[in-house]
This record gives C-alpha cells, structure tokens and sequence, in this order.
C-alpha cells in the first residue's frame, strides 16, 4: 500500500527533534491518568491548524467504512515509522508514495488527506481521549 518515501542512501542520522508543540501534547497524556478532553481537543485543534486543516473539516471528510479502515493503517504506518514521522512534522505533508497500479487508490488517498492527517496526529501526540474514538484501536495504541 505505501512505499517508502525516502531511498536508504538518502536516510539522515539526525535523531528527530521534537517541536515544542509535541513535548506539550506528550505532557497532557502521560502527566495526567485522567487527561482532560477540553485540553486535549484544544490542543489537536491548534495542531491540526498547524497542518491548515479545520477542525470542523475533519466530519465532512470522514470517508466510508472500507475506505476509513485503509486510511487508519496508513496512519499508524506513518505514526510508526521514525522516519516518516519526521518528515511528516517537519514538512507537514503526508510521506506516501502510491502504488502506480491502482489509480483508485491514489485517488482515495488525496481526498483522505485531512483525515489521515488527523489520525496520524493522534497517534503521534497519543491523544487519550480522542483515540477512544478511532474505529479499530480500542482507544489504545
């Protein structure tokens, strides 16, 4: 489904730096053991303006059930992946390369953008409260 975006000679050894954004992100889920969802959704709010996406965007652009499933894998890859993690917060841009045989994918791909930029930023700053609420992951990650 993805292939990966950088070539192994071009890979940098540079440890990834983390914005002072996500330091604080990390500090509202592993500080409290009953995180505060007005915080935390505050806070995914101004993150995903970061990524010039709205938060009120995210409803239109839920896509369909088998599509939604795919979107989710390609967001925990991201998410997963120290690399494409640090592409993704640097340049703020999804690292995907697409597989030349399917058109369809490619095209699914670029109308889920916003949506798979909000998963991937959940799964990234490990929002407690709004993983609840990502099908599939049981709220935990």
């Amino acid at each position: 489904m993805i292939r990966r975006w950088f070539n192994k000679k071009q890979k940098s050894s540079q440890p990834i730096q983390e914005s002072p954004a996500t330091e604080t992100a990390a500090g509202l889920c592993k500080k409290a053991a009953n995180p505060d969802p007005v915080r935390e959704i505050s806070h995914f709010k101004s993150r995903l303006k970061d990524f010039g996406i709205e938060f009120s965007q995210l409803a239109a652009c839920t896509p369909k059930e088998e599509n939604r499933l795919q979107a989710i894998q390609v967001a925990e890859e991201i998410a997963a992946d120290p690399e494409m993690r640090n592409y993704f917060l640097t340049w703020k841009r999804l690292p995907l390369l697409h597989d030349e045989k399917s058109q369809v994918q490619k095209l699914t791909m670029k109308r889920q953008r916003e949506y798979i930029t909000a998963l991937t930023l959940i799964f990234i700053e490990n929002y407690q409260v709004l993983m609840q609420y990502v099908p599939g992951t049981g709220g935990k990650h």
